[in-house]
């Protein structure tokens, strides 16, 4: 009876984010906008897109699925078994990422295409260091959990995790529209292919949500010392 009640919550939850993910960003798109970033209102922002992002699948897997904790945990590969081999997988998928992330740099710079992103050059000028570093890990455990632990799965049609990895992927991508430029949904696809095969590999959500967090923290820890 209670759970009858509490159905809409996730279809709520669901529609907020899609509100802020993706409709929100496009109509962003089109006006015309300053960039002023403030470090508590990205803290903050962090924080409830941690909660926006976790509370869907917790509120899905509970209420509609009708599963306990612990087959929450185990639906999002949330697992502290094999743990070696998921570390293992990450620093695996960091090192690919890096890989693209330099051949698109060499692509770009042999192009003669101006690469801008003010957004990220403000963000790195603006934070601190423990806010980085705070950011990184909350906000990258948050895309992991619901793109690779939750959507993944969702979008695995008739068990085709292929099918899975790479809807979640573009989705993934089009959440950061918000950044403006192409670049910045191409390289989230590319990025969420390889956390969404390493899920896959490994069986165990560590392994994207290591390689996520280093990469950002990679990210924006380099934007933030040369931006000093």
């Amino acid at each position: 009876m209670v759970k009858k009640i509490l159905k809409p919550i996730p279809i709520i939850l669901l529609i907020l984010f899609i509100w802020l993910f993706y409709l929100l960003p496009a109509i962003s798109l089109a006006e015309e906008r300053g960039i002023e970033i403030r470090e508590s209102s990205m803290i903050l922002n962090s924080i409830l897109t941690f909660l926006i992002l976790t509370s869907i699948p917790l509120s899905w897997l509970y209420i509609i699925d009708d599963m306990n904790l612990g087959k929450i945990l185990d639906y999002l590969k949330l697992r502290n078994r094999e743990m070696g081999k998921a570390m293992a997988y990450g620093i695996v998928g960091f090192a690919f990422i890096i890989f693209f992330l330099v051949i698109f740099a060499i692509c770009i710079k042999l192009s003669g295409i101006e690469y801008k992103n003010p957004i990220a050059k403000e963000l790195a000028r603006t934070l601190s260091l423990p806010s980085i570093i705070f950011i990184a890990v909350i906000q990258s455990s948050g895309e992991e959990i619901f793109f690779r632990g939750f959507l993944m799965e969702k979008l695995s049609i008739g068990q085709n995790k292929h099918l899975g990895i790479l809807l979640s992927s573009i989705l993934f991508g089009f959440a950061h529209m918000s950044y403006g430029i192409v670049y910045q949904v191409i390289l989230p696809i590319l990025a969420g292919i390889v956390f969404g095969w390493i899920v896959y590999k490994s069986q165990n959500l560590t392994s994207s949500i290591v390689s996520h967090i280093s990469f950002n923290l990679f990210s924006m820890l380099t934007a933030h010392y040369l931006s000093g």
